[in-house]
């Protein structure tokens, strides 16, 4: 695929200047011309404006007429009046659903926790239309974040994919390796193409090294392991067709405008369809690793908070459908080997796994508020970051470099040097560290996002939560959101 542009263009927004504009009084033509904001007082520059705004709704990942704006222009041309009112109802509708109400909550899934800030598009727009600052409110309206800039760009790229015929399916040929050489070759190499430019799709049907190359790029991309043989995983891949990764984009596109606006620069991002996690400081990627989140079933919430404390050597108090379901029938053997006791509280008896070697949480767990009751922690059992598919969890975050993110964050913390932490540690007791600068954690599902390098990625969506997005998404009526 095409490198994604390190930018989007920008919205135009461009005043029309008829007959009937030039007798008007020149600020009136200006699309940050003022007015009271009711739908009577619009200027012909603000009314521009916001047909121009409405006409760009497709590009992030909206129906066509999702907001009843199709048709609109032409109504307004012929002095239809009520037009005029259904065109503010329709600007309201989307500057609501760039700020990621366009699904009531009502609507939302228990677990789709994540969910921008409260905003109140009619006082936002009246002011905007009374300070003569119409233009600037439309443009500010989408998130500003590098990750939706660079998904709306792949957006448009692949649907000029689409235009053009989408890509062509690749056969049963059995796993293609270096040395292999015909038709299935060529045609592999014409199909990593499409989405690679650094394929050549003319280099011939024989499998060198250049082709194994791009065939490991492409595992990348979709998550496998890169051996640069094309297997079956990769080829179903491949195969799906474009229209199914036009989708994917824009449910991602959706829950990227549920989370926070304001990124802070030092931050925890997790994505858990992805299995990975990534730490920022001062807007930078400092740390990156592996993650298992949660099974189908046992889902990973979508949430924004802030870790405030850290817990060394913790001890885990087990839910207790793991405890009745899991742990108890494995008999009294298992549970003193693994430090397992019984201890009795206002909840009455639970379960409670002593700190360890074999503790569930490891050395660390990162803690934050959450009604869903889930962490961050470390873990003994390292098996399952090497698997492509890591959602293996009951909910919470395993990391495969929990003890360097400790490290990381308690690094500014008054009196916590790197001998401290160690010799915490091997005291065996559980110490919890409140945190004097707590750090933004983002847990985010994104099947579909962007990479370094203009890269688009893909996984697969193991929740099932991307045709729910968009079976919600699109069931708004017009002019709903």
């Amino acid at each position: 695929m095409p490198r994604l542009p390190a930018s989007l263009p920008r919205l135009v927004f461009a005043a029309v200047l008829t007959a009937t504009a030039i007798a008007t009084p020149a600020c009136d033509r200006l699309p940050g011309a003022a007015s009271s904001g009711r739908a009577a007082d619009l200027k012909p520059g603000q009314v521009q404006v916001l047909l121009s705004a409405l006409s760009e709704a497709p590009s992030h990942g909206f129906q066509p007429g999702a907001f009843g704006e199709q048709g609109l222009a032409e109504r307004l041309d012929d002095g239809d009046r009520a037009a005029r009112a259904q065109l503010r109802q329709a600007a309201l509708a989307y500057a609501r659903a760039l700020r990621g109400y366009a699904i009531p909550r009502r609507a939302m899934d228990p677990a789709w926790g994540a969910r921008s800030a409260q905003y109140d598009a009619e006082a936002e727009f009246t002011a905007a239309a009374q300070a003569g600052r119409l233009d600037a409110w439309a443009k500010a309206l989408p998130p500003s974040s590098s990750q939706y800039q660079a998904l709306r760009a792949a957006y448009a790229d692949y649907q000029k994919i689409q235009a053009a015929g989408g890509w062509p399916q690749l056969s049963d040929s059995g796993t293609l390796r270096a040395g292999a050489g015909g038709p299935a070759v060529a045609s592999l190499r014409a199909r990593l193409a499409v989405e690679d430019p650094a394929a050549d799709a003319g280099a011939g049907d024989r499998f060198d090294a250049a082709l194994a190359e791009a065939v490991r790029r492409a595992q990348l991309r979709y998550g496998q392991h890169p051996t640069g043989e094309a297997d079956a995983d990769l080829r179903t891949a491949l195969n799906t067709p474009v229209e199914a990764r036009l989708a994917q984009i824009r449910a991602n596109l959706e829950r990227l405008r549920w989370l926070p606006r304001r990124l802070e620069a030092d931050r925890i991002e997790a994505n858990s369809a992805a299995g990975l996690v990534d730490v920022y400081r001062g807007g930078r990627p400092v740390l990156s690793m592996r993650a298992a989140a949660g099974k189908p079933g046992d889902e990973t919430p979508l949430l924004a908070s802030k870790v405030d404390r850290i817990v060394l050597n913790p001890t885990w108090n087990v839910p207790d459908s793991i405890a009745n379901d899991e742990i108890l029938p494995k008999g009294p053997g298992y549970l003193q080997r693994l430090g397992f006791v019984e201890t009795a509280g206002e909840e009455g008896v639970r379960l409670v796994q002593q700190p360890g070697p074999e503790n569930a949480l490891g050395q660390v767990k990162f803690l934050f508020d959450n009604r869903y009751s889930v962490y961050l922690h470390d873990t003994p059992a390292k098996a399952a970051f090497a698997r492509e598919q890591r959602s293996v969890s009951h909910g919470c975050v395993r990391l495969e470099r929990a003890l360097d993110l400790a490290q990381l964050l308690l690094s500014t913390q008054p009196g916590w040097s790197p001998d401290r932490i160690a010799t915490t540690l091997a005291s065996g007791e559980t110490t919890e560290v409140k945190l004097d600068r707590p750090v933004q954690v983002i847990l985010a599902y994104m099947t579909a996002f962007a990479q370094a390098g203009g890269v688009t990625a893909f996984r697969p969506d193991v929740y099932g939560w991307d045709a729910e997005v968009l079976r919600r998404l699109d069931a708004q009526k017009p002019g709903s959101a």
